[in-house]
């Protein structure tokens, strides 16, 4: 019965961790860098902010699905087949959940990130309000109506260069940290699926034997 439990763990644990290497390789050579050839900056950040946060959270699940397959197969394993490539494998797996501290320190700090542009902007946006309403100030009452058409034109105006504002090369910044982050993370998952294999497959063959 225990065996059977083993089996189940191993077989769930280096599927997930399969998915794991080639989701975060196909993040980090195909998706995200097409994501550079959008004609805006703007709809680049968008749609690289949400696959980023979508793909983060399935990465984290299967990253914990794998990993604890392996340490409960290893837990339930019977004495003399407690085998150390077990532990190793759910250790990789738990340590893709790490490359976000890890990457820094290898690639170098990533640019400003998108907190500090909002921040940014809104100081750009407030002080163009305030410049509208110094103005509003100085007007003569008897351009008061020209001076709403032109507050009413500066509106959309501003409302037009906010989407415009999103530096491009922040954006890129963005995408090549979070390539980078990936490669990392694939290297991990793709050397724990390495030792998984062989160790599987030690396993076969000592039985067999």
């Amino acid at each position: 019965m225990a065996s059977k439990k083993v089996t189940v763990l191993k077989f769930v644990g280096t599927v997930s961790l399969g998915l794991l290497t080639g989701t975060s390789y196909t993040l980090s050579t195909l998706t995200i860098p097409s994501l550079l050839e959008l004609p805006s900056a703007s709809t680049a950040a968008k749609t690289f902010r949400s696959l980023a946060s979508t793909a983060t959270t399935h990465l984290t699940a299967l990253s914990s699905i794998s990993g604890s397959a392996f340490l409960l197969a290893f837990v339930f394993s019977p004495a003399g087949y407690r085998h150390p490539y077990l532990l190793y494998t759910s250790f990789f797996c738990f340590s893709t959940r790490l490359t976000d501290y890890v990457t820094p320190s290898i690639f170098g700090q990533p640019a400003p990130s998108a907190s500090s542009t909002s921040q940014r902007r809104s100081s750009i946006t407030q002080a163009r309000r305030e410049k509208v309403a110094a103005r509003r100030m100085e007007a003569s009452y008897e351009v008061l109506g020209e001076s709403h058409t032109e507050e009413g034109t500066g509106s959309a105006t501003s409302e037009d260069s906010s989407e415009e504002e999103i530096n491009g090369e922040e954006v890129r910044s963005e995408v090549d940290f979070f390539v980078r982050n990936q490669l990392v993370q694939t290297a991990a998952s793709g050397l724990g699926l390495a030792i998984a294999v062989l160790g599987i497959w030690g396993d076969g063959a000592h039985r067999g034997f």
